[in-house]
């Protein structure tokens, strides 16, 4: 029968305690991070509200190298300021990059669908096809998918295929804004 001496029994404690405060301290870390990365995203949003775009995208930049929850929100503010100050941004990229680093599956599709369309825009569209084939019809923007698919398909002479696609969100959305304009969009001479 193996005896444990009290200086084997002092030296397990001890290293039961360096590593039960070991972990601690690496959660202490991580929350000050987020915390400071969270002021960050404040200040930007700051930033933004009161016209200082310039400042505002500073900050997107120099938070953008960190891979953390608020990353996705921070590549949507850049967006933004493409929109609002002319700030040049790569679109595909910067959704790409949002994309990839949701941690929300729930968003996705909304995220892809804004992506597709940036491929339309730009004449990608067998790239813009291919992702709005993959929202599924229990994402909460799949009708709105469904109607840029059709505008694709138009686009590509694949007229046919549109309409199919207009009839379907016609007949399954029928009575909403979605139904509706799949209504118009086939009464249209296209």
């Amino acid at each position: 029968m193996m005896r444990y001496s009290p200086v084997r029994i002092v030296l397990l404690v001890l290293a039961l305690f360096v590593v039960v405060g070991g972990l601690g301290g690496l959660k202490w870390w991580k929350d000050k991070k987020l915390s400071e990365l969270s002021y960050q995203e404040y200040e930007i949003r700051r930033a933004i509200q009161s016209g200082n775009y310039k400042q505002a995208d500073d900050l997107i930049k120099k938070i953008q190298k960190v891979n953390s929850p608020y990353k996705p929100l921070v590549l949507s503010y850049e967006l933004y300021l493409e929109k609002e100050e002319g700030i040049k941004v790569d679109e595909v990229r910067t959704l790409q990059d949002i994309i990839s680093s949701l941690k929300d599956e729930d968003v996705a599709p909304l995220y892809k669908e804004r992506l597709a369309y940036a491929y339309y825009l730009a004449g990608n569209n067998q790239k813009a096809l291919e992702l709005l084939k993959g929202i599924s019809r229990n994402s909460f923007n799949y009708y709105s998918a469904q109607i840029l698919m059709g505008l694709v398909l138009e686009k590509m002479g694949r007229k046919d295929q549109a309409k199919e696609v207009y009839s379907q969100v016609e007949k399954s959305a029928k009575g909403t804004y979605f139904g509706n304009l799949a209504s118009a969009l086939l009464m249209e001479e296209r």
